[in-house]
């Protein structure tokens, strides 16, 4: 049986890597750059192939869309932001 990603389908990175093993994403763009340690916080990051080149992904909630031929789509991850963050006090 053959594995194939569907032009289109979309969903978060960690739903990517959850359902399809790593040299299968690897071979159809989307490279698994291991664990990094930014403010000393652990974060997986992830390298996705777009039309413009290799943008990085480093929250588990990016959202990717596949594209075709090894070629993704990268919409970052915003959290939103809460009321108390409007407040100047």
């Amino acid at each position: 049986m053959k594995i194939r990603l569907e032009i289109g389908i979309r969903g978060e990175r960690d739903e990517f890597s959850n359902t399809f093993t790593r040299d299968f994403l690897e071979k159809n763009g989307l490279i698994s750059l291991g664990v990094r340690y930014f403010q000393n916080e652990e974060v997986i990051l992830w390298a996705a192939q777009t039309k413009y080149g290799f943008l990085i992904s480093k929250d588990y909630r990016d959202v990717l869309t596949y594209l075709g031929h090894g070629i993704w789509d990268l919409k970052p991850y915003k959290a939103a932001k809460s009321e108390d963050d409007d407040n100047p006090w």
